[in-house]
């Protein structure tokens, strides 16, 4: 049994299996798609893909982990908000019942 369950969302629509019937995720990809809808709905993703290499993106990083610590499932001071090698940001965070969970930073609603 789960402890936290929730629609699928990706790029702004539900998910459907096979049979046209939406899929769900449990626990932690559901903390971790509610991460990535916040980060989407404050506008942070925004700033942060638009406001590359300003020193605007070192205070959408502070805002964005004030954010998911706010999330009362994660651990406070286990945010980390990384960008990769191609350009792509990724946040890591720490849950209390289910351990590391990390979400793309996208400016749609995509959670990987």
């Amino acid at each position: 049994m789960s402890t936290y369950t929730d629609l699928w969302i990706n790029n702004g629509d539900v998910v459907l299996d096979n049979g046209h019937n939406p899929q769900y995720l449990t626990d932690r990809a559901v903390i971790a798609q509610d991460i990535v809808h916040a980060i989407i709905e404050t506008g942070l993703a925004v700033l942060l893909t638009a406001d590359r290499g300003t020193g605007v993106n070192g205070d959408t990083q502070t805002r964005i982990k004030l954010l998911v610590e706010d999330d009362v499932r994660v651990m406070p001071g286990t945010v980390r908000v990384e960008q990769t090698a191609n350009g792509t940001w990724w946040v890591y965070a720490d849950t209390i019942e289910f351990g590391s969970v990390s979400a793309q930073i996208t400016t749609s609603a995509e959670v990987a």
